[in-house]
């Protein structure tokens, strides 16, 4: 599977597998940074992803560059908990024989945080 496949197959999971991961080729040791969370292993990554993909309520990928082993993609997505407030992120994603190894994700997430805030307070 090249690159593009690879990115492609977990593009797909979150627009039209609500986060499902299991036929994307992510290392077992996989190292993801983002906002709220970072993992060390596919299976928590995994995990994360399908709890957040029941909430995605829109996911769209605007823009995407290659170089190299690296790909980056903007990516527009709203979420249930901030109902209309479409969020812009840049998630870089490293792919090394055939899977994904290592991801960034990076957005303002203050919107989010605090919509988590407010239903744990209810």
């Amino acid at each position: 599977m090249g690159h593009q496949q690879i990115v492609d197959a977990y593009y797909d999971a979150w627009i039209n597998r609500k986060g499902d991961m299991s036929d994307v080729p992510l290392a077992l040791d996989l190292k993801y940074q983002g906002p709220l969370a970072s993992f060390t292993d596919s299976a928590g990554f995994a995990a994360m992803a399908r709890e957040a993909g029941a909430a995605v309520t829109a996911f769209r990928v605007r823009r995407q560059f290659t170089d190299g082993d690296t790909v980056c993609a903007i990516v527009d997505f709203e979420m249930a908990m901030v109902p209309g407030q479409a969020m812009t992120s840049a998630e870089i994603l490293e792919i090394r024989g055939g899977e994904i190894v290592r991801g960034e994700l990076i957005y303002d997430a203050e919107p989010l945080r605090k919509a988590m805030v407010a239903a744990a307070d209810e």
